[in-house]
């Protein structure tokens, strides 16, 4: 691995150029050379543009564009299940939802992606209800309706979990999963984006409940994967990243709590992501990315409680 003063001016050049022509986000949305400043040394350097190249931003087109393909991928599954299904019936057969946060909040992304769905797929606002609304709605239907939950990722699945299996609603006493198994209905999560892990816990967990996200992670994804894509095969950079991450977010303050703590040193689960939507960014990211600290510049702006 060459170490250059040049890998930065590189990195940085690419930024202003894909910044220009409206391709990598605007410094408003991720601050690129103010993150970079952060790291002193030419091997400081040289490891942090590896993070910053591997690290994936999704504007707001794209993941208008994700969600329609998540969308999609539920009605392919839904055209295999009812053999009446129609495309019309996207918009007077189904109806949208969310899968509310462990700690409910109206900030939440299920509620950004539900005017997405009025806003960008047009879907008719009487066919977008709120969480807690699904069990009233369903009670008086016979036939088999698909119900299509949406967000923006879903990295451990716990949320989902807790969702389906163990949230017993006000009207009816009975738990999604309970709803589903024993009234027929058709339930879909359809997220952008999940991680593999969280993807084997739905799939092992939540049985009934249909999963049609748009992308799933592999470990290939997680920084603290030596089979990373961000490190290139390279054992020695593998070992030099996760180092430096590690020893900065230890000067920093940050929690190193195993992946218990949502802005953990590696990560929520651990899962080491290096990614941020135009909305926003999960705590499957580490807080490296987004510390706020006097010595320290964040690559995004994060909301989140010290």
């Amino acid at each position: 691995m060459t170490l250059t003063e040049g890998n930065k001016n590189v990195t940085l050049d690419r930024a202003k150029f894909f910044q220009s022509v409206q391709v990598w986000p605007l410094t408003d949305d991720l601050n690129y050379s103010g993150w970079l400043s952060n790291f002193k040394t030419k091997k400081e350097k040289e490891i942090a543009c590896h993070i910053l190249d591997f690290f994936k931003y999704y504007p707001q087109k794209m993941v208008d564009q994700m969600l329609l393909t998540s969308i999609e991928r539920a009605g392919h599954y839904l055209s295999k299940t009812l053999p009446d299904w129609k495309h019309d019936d996207f918009f007077d057969r189904c109806y949208y939802s969310y899968i509310p946060g462990e700690n409910p909040h109206t900030t939440d992304s299920g509620h950004i992606f539900s005017r997405k769905m009025r806003d960008v797929l047009e879907i008719p606002e009487a066919r977008i209800v709120d969480f807690v609304e699904i069990p009233k709605i369903l009670e008086g239907l016979s036939n088999p309706t698909p119900i299509i939950l949406v967000d923006d990722f879903v990295g451990s699945g716990s949320q989902c979990y807790n969702a389906w299996n163990l949230i017993k609603n006000d009207y009816n006493h009975k738990t999604l999963k309970e709803i589903c198994e024993s009234q027929g209905h058709i339930f879909i999560y359809a997220p952008l984006i999940v991680n593999l892990s969280g993807y084997e816990i739905l799939t092992k967990t939540c049985t009934s409940l249909i999963c049609t996200p748009c992308h799933i992670l592999g470990p290939e994804y997680n920084l603290f994967n030596s089979e990373c894509y961000c490190w290139n095969g390279d054992d020695k950079l593998y070992k030099d990243g996760v180092k430096l991450i590690l020893k900065k977010s230890h000067d920093l303050g940050i929690p190193s709590t195993g992946g218990h703590h949502t802005q953990d040193e590696k990560g929520f689960g651990m899962q080491g992501l290096a990614l941020k939507f135009e909305h926003g960014a999960p705590d499957a990211v580490p807080s490296f990315f987004y510390w706020c600290h006097d010595k320290w510049i964040p690559l995004f702006k994060k909301t989140y409680t010290r």
